[in-house]
């Protein structure tokens, strides 16, 4: 399934992964929008389902090569979360001012 949290800067994600709920901080015709204020919500929401994670800040042409036997991925435009990640989001989610960017650095400099 594929979420967006922005209305403007529009672009259309032409892939999709088994298992795995794609999110987008630009608008994709084919998403369902969700307010940016609720994004870690419904990432936490999609990992509890056991679903993989792939947050996009910005259109990708094709699926980025994953890690599939790490627990998350961070990358320049992009952020994957396994299901295993999930003690650390609930960790972060404790935090009521986190924010995406803040995620991102933590995640980087975990294991």
């Amino acid at each position: 399934m594929i979420f967006c949290f922005s209305e403007s800067s529009s672009a259309d994600v032409e892939f999709s992964s088994d298992g795995t709920d794609i999110f987008c901080f630009f608008h994709s015709q084919k998403s369902i929008h969700i307010p940016e204020e609720f994004w870690l919500k419904a990432v936490v929401s999609s990992l509890k389902l056991k679903k993989n994670v792939l947050i996009l800040e910005s259109p990708l042409i094709e699926l980025p090569l994953l890690n599939s036997t790490a627990r998350w991925q961070v990358a320049d435009n992009f952020l994957w979360l396994a299901p295993r990640s999930l003690s650390v989001l609930l960790e972060a989610a404790i935090e009521k001012s986190i924010t995406y960017d803040l995620l991102k650095t933590r995640l980087s400099s975990s294991k």
